[in-house]
């Protein structure tokens, strides 16, 4: 164990070929710590306010706040001034070290009687908030946290690096007293078998034992002030990460300017989403945009369903209708009318959908075809993300025993850092539901996001899509920030979800769907005896010159259909679409299906699941497998779409197919859904078949809203699921 004082204190690894004289800037403790402590102090200043309102914090001091996430940024980091991590950032990257260095920080903090006293009275009852947020943000400390069977580090307390980091946190904070000087090294042992070095075992047992006493004491308002500043300490350190790393040098960057330009200088106007509006109406009429256009088709108005959703002054608004009913055009009028009547100039917003393939073609069909693609969905970052990974953690949450496991670890949580940052300077955003709602299982990404969802509206479209765990956290999120602009969408919802969302939100505001959209008869529902009846009916429709679009569960199971249908009808134009093609031929593939739908000619698609929420077509006849019933009601979306009471249609045959039989022992035929998806399906069918008369969307809604899994769905569960805010008994939320 060597106690001789190292030329430089390192934050992180880098490239020492690169920089054979002294580390860049960038890799230095001192300079790191000055940058995550910046960091934190301009995103208060940009941000502080509003992500406190948004959390219904409005009584919390702004000055003590600001305070509080400075020490943060300089409390976080401090412990790796020790011989494990210093050797593993220059040497030995597989070390392992007897104690983690955030550990080492609260170790530091919280024992050291000079320490504690010179820095406590500075900050008060933030002292204890400021600690917790910094040990939390590798959200490695829990009380499962043991020191490992590694040999006594030796802790750099009397290195110049550390004395100089621990006078400029004194000034930051104005403390009365000079921060203590210490002319020794403290030494950690594992045990308590050496008189001259401090026990791991027995001090973190000490920590854990009055943190424990600590946060039982903890009020609500203070435990969501401290997962507040958990995530914003978090999102400083990698910013400071990338800053600093593209500009190598200090007298090159500054963290405070690049808060301003990212969250502070960027945001919708509304006049961007007049132009995304407009463009998608005019899309709509099927012709071109003249290039002297009025911003709307003549003769095309708004329907008082969209005027409703768009005039909601409540905080949380669950807009439920049918397909069809225009939900996506009124939360852009919705996302409009709240950056007017905020005036927010950083304003942004965040559209959710599901999954990936359905994210993908709203992108496309509403963001993309705005022709503000540049301003409104691409990153303008200044910053060289891929700088990031010169400088990736060592100490992300990894098992460094395994190389392997820890250099993939590694690798996606350098992704993370990099997607979520680049959100930063987005001020549109459309994306999946997990990237925002993961902020309330501690999802890396959702908390590298943080600033940038804080300052958003947000909408959540196809709520009834969520499985238990998704909409769990989505009521977390909605009782964490009581005052977030929420537009919750669906086309249908079973009672004790919308019992629980109403348990949530006694505010929430219901905007229901036209009733004479919704009461139109579409379907004629079937469910086929034999493969014969199915191909009858498609022969049927294609001889009227109709369409067919024939929706499988596997991508494996349309490519069969789509052969088959191809022999059958080598006449008719079949195509097959799916998310396995590459995203270019996606894209032209997307427009092409959708134009043939809306042409003359009879035709057959073969489709997967990315037809539910994302094709803009009416199918004469609808072909399906059986699947979950929010799968099935909007897969019936894409029949008869057409349809409205103005010129009303016919009702559409929808066939809905049982299962294949099991191909092999291992093979489940329910799979990419479970067995009870499919179970409770089969009694939704049952239920329809025997009303015995043509369904409208109110039909399938009211069936899927009489369901119910004979509970109440456990409002308080899920808070307590919910790890950001509850810390999942853990002594740290972390």
């Amino acid at each position: 164990m060597s106690t001789a004082l190292p030329r430089y204190l390192l934050a992180k690894s880098y490239p020492q070929t690169k920089f054979p004289q002294q580390p860049p800037d960038y890799a230095l403790l001192l300079q790191h710590n000055r940058d995550v402590a910046q960091a934190c102090t301009a995103l208060v200043e940009v941000i502080g306010r509003l992500v406190l309102e948004r959390a219904g914090l409005t009584e919390t001091d702004i000055e003590a706040f600001k305070k509080a996430m400075a020490a943060v940024g300089w409390f976080e980091d401090l412990g790796k001034a020790n011989s494990h991590f210093q050797a593993m950032v220059t040497k030995a990257p597989q070390l392992i070290q007897l104690l983690r260095h955030e550990t080492l920080s609260g170790l530091l903090l919280w024992q050291n009687k000079a320490l504690r006293e010179c820095l406590e009275p500075a900050l008060g009852d933030w002292f204890v908030l400021a600690l917790w947020a910094a040990m939390g943000h590798h959200r490695k400390f829990d009380c499962d946290t043991q020191a490992s069977a590694a040999p006594a580090l030796t802790v750099w307390l009397n290195h110049p690096d550390f004395q100089q980091m621990l006078i400029e946190l004194g000034q930051s904070l104005g403390t009365q007293t000079l921060p203590p000087t210490f002319s020794a090294p403290l030494i950690i042992a594992p045990d308590n078998r050496n008189p001259n070095a401090v026990s791991a075992r027995r001090a973190l047992q000490d920590l854990k034992e009055d943190f424990d006493g600590l946060r039982e004491q903890l009020a609500p308002e203070w435990s969501k002030r401290l997962a507040v500043m958990k995530a914003l300490g978090i999102a400083a350190d990698v910013a400071a990460s990338a800053v600093a790393a593209q500009g190598q040098s200090a007298a090159n960057y500054s963290l405070d300017t690049f808060v301003r330009q990212t969250l502070g200088q960027v945001g919708l106007k509304a006049a961007d989403f007049d132009q995304l509006i407009g463009e998608w109406a005019w899309k709509a009429t099927g012709q071109p945009r003249p290039s002297d256009a009025p911003q709307l088709p003549p003769g095309f108005a708004f329907r008082p369903f969209q005027c409703e959703v768009a005039a909601s002054e409540r905080f949380v608004t669950l807009a439920c209708a049918g397909c069809g009913s225009g939900k996506s055009l009124a939360a852009y009028l919705w996302a409009q009318a709240w950056q007017r009547r905020t005036g927010q100039t950083n304003f942004r917003l965040f559209f959710c959908l599901p999954t990936t393939g359905t994210t993908t073609e709203h992108f496309k069909d509403y963001a993309l075809e705005a022709g503000l693609s540049a301003a409104l969905t691409h990153s303008r970052s200044t910053v060289d993300l891929k700088a990031l990974a010169e400088t990736a953690d060592q100490e992300s949450d990894v098992d460094a025993s395994n190389a392997e496991r820890a250099a993939q670890r590694a690798l996606d949580d350098l992704r993370d850092k990099i997607e979520a940052l680049s959100l930063w300077d987005t001020p549109l955003v459309v994306t999946t539901a997990d990237t925002v709602l993961g902020l309330m299982a501690n999802a890396r990404r959702s908390l590298y996001a943080f600033p940038a969802i804080a300052l958003s509206a947000i909408v959540f479209d196809e709520i009834h899509a969520f499985d238990d765990r998704l909409f769990g956290h989505l009521l977390a999120f909605l009782r964490f920030f009581p005052r977030q602009p929420v537009l919750l969408m669906t086309a249908s919802l079973p009672q004790h979800r919308l019992a629980a969302l109403q348990k949530v939100r006694p505010d929430l505001q219901i905007v229901a769907g036209p009733a004479e959209y919704e009461q139109l008869p579409r379907y004629k529902l079937r469910y086929p005896s034999s493969p014969e009846e199915v191909w009858q009916a498609v022969a049927d429709c294609i001889a009227q010159g109709g369409k067919v679009l024939w929706v499988r569960n596997r991508v494996e199971w349309a490519n069969e259909t789509y052969a088959d249908c191809r022999k059958r009808f080598p006449q008719v134009e079949v195509n097959v679409y799916h998310s396995r093609f590459r995203y270019k031929d996606r894209s032209r593939l997307h427009h092409y299906v959708i134009g043939k739908f809306k042409g003359k000619d009879a035709q057959i698609l073969v489709t997967t699941q990315v037809a539910e929420m994302s094709l803009d077509l009416s199918a004469d006849l609808l072909i399906t497998d059986i699947a979950s019933v929010p799968a099935l009601i909007q897969r019936m979306g894409r029949a008869n779409r057409r349809s409205t009471p103005q010129h009303p249609q016919p009702p559409r045959p929808v066939l809905v197919c049982p299962l294949p039989p099991q191909a092999n022992e291992r093979d489940n035929p329910a799979l990419p859904y479970e067995a009870e998806d499919i179970a409770t399906a089969e009694g939704w069918l049952a239920h329809l078949l025997a009303l015995e008369k043509p369904l409208s969307q109110r039909d399938l809604a009211d069936a899927f809203g009489s369901l119910s899994p004979g509970k109440d769905f456990d409002v308080e569960q899920a808070w307590k699921a919910a790890c950001f805010v509850s810390g999942g008994g853990k002594p740290v939320p972390a």
